[in-house]
């Protein structure tokens, strides 16, 4: 019995190592390898030859002729990196049934209806809301809010589609009472190549909402009366800052509340959570590519620390309900198929800007 040869590599195994260690070695100089028992991943460590964009692109080309894809890695050491070759294929569809989408929109539509319309008859004093109070503040309210929602999920859309990330259609999520909605959410398939375009899907979002939230609350402060009432303790700075340049009566009194100026303030409120660095949410993505992973996993705990500090001193329960919601979404990122290439110096300016625009858009207390 020949020992030697029964623990060898099968030959098509071996085959497969020589390829792509010459492909690795194209832009690595190798200085250790390893791979699974079932030859399933085959990992490459060393210090690359070319720069990091550079070496993945060719990779994803290089490794693609023989059935695998490419990972990066930063080393356990500086300057070292690692590629991993895992087999397979990275080609998925995001095809799905419009008509649920649709069906989602219709029932999201409804509920926002009525929970919008029940809230804002509540607060401009009707104990006994009629149907025809609820109705007509609700309508406008739903279009408003639905608005901002659906331009929201449309900039990851089509910032995932222009990434060659499949992505669906947003799916609305109705809710029997509040305000009728937990939001919306685009389901996309497969990795996300790198730091830029997960930056990219990330910020696509806010920027989006905000097009559309921004516009619509100037819109809205001009038309009704002012209500007489003490300056609210509720505006964020970038609130202020619209009021001032577009009302500027309003600036030490409170304002009327609207359908469409309600669905507005919910739509910048959404946004500057949704841009807190926690996790999965918007926000956490960003840093994520901004900032690497070990510095905004802290960053991430940093906050979720401020966030239930605001909590109590506020003692209001939508801090609580938001935390929650951050925590079940999940704290870790998924990770870009290339982990080292850092974001340009055009994103590394757009992270500033929307660092900025988060620190103007909070506010302690939303409502």
């Amino acid at each position: 019995m020949d020992t030697a040869s029964t623990l060898s590599s099968p030959p098509d195994a071996a085959q497969e190592l020589l390829q792509l260690r010459a492909r690795a070695a194209d832009v690595l100089d190798i200085a250790g390898s390893e791979s699974d028992a079932q030859g399933e991943t085959i990992q490459f460590s060393g210090r690359l030859r070319v720069a990091s964009g550079d070496a993945f692109s060719r990779l994803k080309r290089m490794f693609g002729e023989v059935g695998f894809f490419p990972l990066l890695r930063d080393g356990p050491s500086a300057g070292e990196s690692i590629i991993v070759a895992v087999r397979g294929s990275l080609t998925q569809s995001a095809a799905g049934r419009a008509w649920v989408n649709a069906l989602l929109f219709g029932v999201t539509l409804f509920t926002v209806t009525l929970g919008g319309g029940s809230t804002l008859s509540m607060m401009r004093g009707d104990d006994a809301p009629t149907w025809q109070n609820v109705l007509a503040n609700g309508i406008p309210f739903a279009i408003g809010l639905m608005l901002i929602l659906g331009a929201h999920e449309f900039g990851h859309y089509l910032q995932a589609r222009r990434h060659g990330l499949p992505a669906s259609l947003p799916f609305f999520i109705p809710m029997p009472f509040g305000l009728g909605t937990l939001g919306a959410f685009v389901r996309m398939r497969g990795a996300v190549e790198n730091k830029r375009a997960l930056f990219d899907v990330a910020v696509g979002g806010p920027i989006a909402g905000l097009l559309v939230a921004i516009p619509m609350f100037i819109g809205a402060i001009l038309e009704p009366a002012l209500s007489g009432q003490p300056l609210p303790n509720t505006r964020s700075l970038l609130a202020e800052g619209l009021i001032g340049l577009f009302r500027p009566e309003a600036s030490l009194l409170g304002i009327e509340v609207t359908p469409l100026l309600f669905a507005a303030r919910i739509g910048l409120v959404l946004t500057a959570m949704n841009l807190l660095p926690l996790g999965q949410l918007d926000g956490g993505l960003i840093a994520y590519a901004a900032l690497g992973r070990r510095r905004a996993y802290w960053l991430g705990w940093a906050v979720l620390i401020g966030l239930c500090g605001i909590a109590v001193v506020t003692r209001s329960s939508i801090w609580v309900i938001w935390i929650a919601f951050a925590l079940l979404s999940g704290a870790s990122q998924a990770t870009p198929l290339d982990d080292v290439t850092p974001l340009d110096h055009r994103r590394n300016v757009a992270f500033l800007a929307t660092t900025a625009l988060l620190l103007t858009l909070f506010t302690a207390r939303p409502f």
